[in-house]
């Protein structure tokens, strides 16, 4: 079998450009500078649907305030932690006006009452754009969200050099 691809082959069949790894856990080298986060909490809370007090041991770091969880009777599937998530925004033009949206934020999420036992676990859910997510990836899933953003940021970087360029050049005009 030839190692060349003919260029006329459609894109989904083309291998990808090799691109640098990400690595799913830190290194020994930089592991000591990830912030630890809160520690984790165990609490209880009465069963809705059996009446009964569950525990629960918070997931390392989470965030969310289960005050109204522990006080008032709850389906267990209602119950989740997530961890801190930075927001940045962008100014958008959605509907013809500009709008700050949130947009690339990334937080750990676990539901340990889950219907679907790959969200008992944790899992990381990437916000696209303002309540748009990609939602239980798992290492390898977030990993590739990372690998093609990383690609998307070198077309972007190739595009502000030749902005640049173009602009030294005099060719637009300001």
């Amino acid at each position: 079998m030839s190692s060349t691809v003919p260029a006329d082959l459609p894109r989904m069949f083309r291998p990808e450009p090799k691109l640098a790894a990400v690595p799913v856990q830190p290194s020994a080298k930089n592991r000591e500078t990830l912030p630890a986060g809160p520690p984790a909490r165990t609490w209880s809370f009465l069963d809705r649907t059996t009446g009964n007090m569950r525990e629960v041991t918070c997931l390392q770091g989470c965030v969310v305030d289960h005050k109204l969880d522990r006080e008032t009777p709850i389906h267990p599937e209602d119950v989740w932690c997530q961890t801190d998530s930075s927001d940045v925004h962008l100014p958008i033009n959605e509907s013809g006006e500009i709008e700050e949206f949130r947009v690339l934020g990334a937080f750990i999420r676990q539901e340990p009452f889950s219907r679907h036992m790959h969200e008992r676990v944790p899992h990381a859910q990437v916000e696209i754009v303002d309540d748009h997510f990609m939602e239980s990836l798992d290492p390898d899933g977030l990993a590739t969200v990372i690998l093609t953003l990383e690609a998307q940021l070198a077309k972007f970087r190739a595009v502000h050099a030749q902005l640049v360029e173009l602009r030294e050049q005099g060719r637009v005009q300001l």
